[in-house]
């Protein structure tokens, strides 16, 4: 995964997938919210996936099911690239949490299945033409050369994964050469230390509730 051509085989892939929406970069309907403005973006891929691979020399792998935590996929070398399409609206006053899935799911796909995991962006705005919205910008970065301030961990349980930016905002610090192992050393660190903080909070919420019990269920309040 530290090829040389690595980035270039990926500027391939951006180029195909753009090419996709190059008729219809403005004014494209801006369906009834987010949601469903992605899953628009995402069909169309998909719908020509296999003819991109084709032009690639990559090997499309059937669409997943719903619980896989990617879109589309491809077999790179007996290696399974995933994509899983992000949408981000430029609009500087709606909120994106940058979900991304699950620590255990990602890993297991990173380490199990040897596979590489991989954002497509695309930045979208208002448009002029009222109900429209337009496509700024598409940009594709494996997940493991992410520059290392964009992982976040949050949520209690499993810990959820998610960006603190998005991929346009770091484009010119993402480290395409760094290797896997050199991901795992940043990402574990990271998830290890969320779980030392998610046991302690969970133990304070545990003294908390056992007080309100002793205290006959008066003067609720989490403790901090």
């Amino acid at each position: 995964m530290s090829k040389p051509h690595f980035k270039e085989t990926f500027a391939l892939i951006e180029s195909e997938i753009s090419a996709l929406f190059a008729d219809i970069r403005s004014g494209i309907s801006a369906r009834e919210d987010s949601r469903a403005f992605g899953a628009m973006i995402e069909r169309k891929i998909t719908d020509n996936w296999t003819k991109i691979c084709k032009k690639l020399n990559f090997d499309a792998i059937e669409i997943p099911g719903r619980r896989t935590i990617f879109d589309f996929a491809c077999n790179v070398g007996n290696t399974i690239w995933g994509f899983d399409v992000k949408t981000k609206d430029l609009d500087s006053t709606k909120y994106s949490d940058g979900g991304v899935c699950a620590i255990g799911n990602l890993l297991k796909f990173l380490a199990n299945d040897n596979g590489v995991f991989i954002i497509v962006e695309f930045g979208h705005k208002l448009s002029d033409v009222k109900n429209c919205r337009d496509i700024e910008y598409i940009k594709i970065a494996p997940f493991h050369v992410l520059p290392e301030k964009v992982y976040r961990i949050e949520n209690l349980g499993t810990g959820q994964v998610r960006l603190n930016y998005s991929l346009n905002q770091v484009w010119n610090e993402i480290e395409w050469n760094r290797s896997i192992v050199n991901f795992f050393n940043i990402f574990c660190n990271l998830a290890k230390n969320h779980y030392i903080r998610v046991k302690t909070d969970a133990e304070k919420r545990v003294k908390t509730i056992e007080d309100f019990v002793k205290n006959d269920y008066r003067d609720f309040k989490f403790k901090r």
